[in-house]
């Protein structure tokens, strides 16, 4: 079932960054094959694994200390308060310094992979963007580049996302997006297979030559073979 278009408000640029990164994974996952990525979600696996595992430790002690009280659970408090504290700050360093704003990260078929981190500052329309395409075997880089735009391009005053124009942007930007366009127009160009009209046999067109100005045919009008009687002489 299609879901309606999300409103974000115009004035909060948080929710106009969030309603964009979410764009980007919908699209670079449904291109046509060869061309489309399948995501990745290791950064974030990590990311919800540690802090779900924070969270069942506090939960965990807090309920221990509720039902058996604190004689029973002081061995095992300032333990469970370390381990909670290291995971914390596990997962800040996660946050900051590994996924470090990364909202996309996909590969093709052929084992290349993308790499795209987002940025935005508050009380600022600038939306920025940092892509890396690489081929993790051989180590080699075909892109490393950042570039920026305005939630303006694709945002429209009501407050909705324009796909078209801000996958124009993406394609514009991403020569490996742009590529995969230019492969896709030439493709489809090229299995077009022109439509040939029939040839008309000459003496069906010689049938049908007499029409009226409006289109319609004219019934042939039949032509007498008697020969005229020629008038007795007085």
């Amino acid at each position: 079932m299609s879901t309606s278009p999300q409103k974000v408000a115009l004035y909060s640029v948080n929710d106009l960054k969030n309603a964009t990164d979410d764009a980007i994974a919908p699209y670079l996952t449904t291109l046509p094959k060869p061309y489309a990525f399948r995501q990745e979600h290791t950064t974030t696996n990590v990311k919800l694994a540690l802090g779900y595992t924070a969270v069942l430790i506090a939960g965990v002690l807090f309920y221990a200390d509720w039902k058996l009280g604190w004689d029973a659970t002081k061995a095992y408090t300032a333990p469970a308060c370390v381990a909670y504290f290291v995971l914390n700050s596990a997962l800040t360093y996660w946050i900051w310094a590994v996924e470090a704003g990364t909202v996309f990260v996909g590969v093709r078929d052929g084992g290349q992979k993308i790499t795209i981190r987002s940025f935005g500052k508050k009380h600022s329309p600038v939306y920025k963007l940092k892509v890396t395409y690489a081929a993790p075997s051989t180590g080699k880089k075909w892109e490393d580049k950042e570039f920026t735009g305005t939630f303006t391009q694709w945002f429209n005053i009501h407050g909705y996302l324009e796909h078209k124009e801000f996958q124009a942007w993406l394609n514009m930007n991403i020569d490996v997006l742009r590529n995969a366009q230019e492969e896709m127009a030439r493709k489809d160009k090229t299995d077009r297979i022109p439509v040939m009209m029939p040839a008309l046999h000459a003496d069906h067109g010689a049938e049908r030559e007499t029409t009226l100005s409006s289109g319609a045919e004219t019934s042939p009008v039949p032509v007498s073979t008697k020969k005229g009687r020629s008038k007795k002489k007085a």
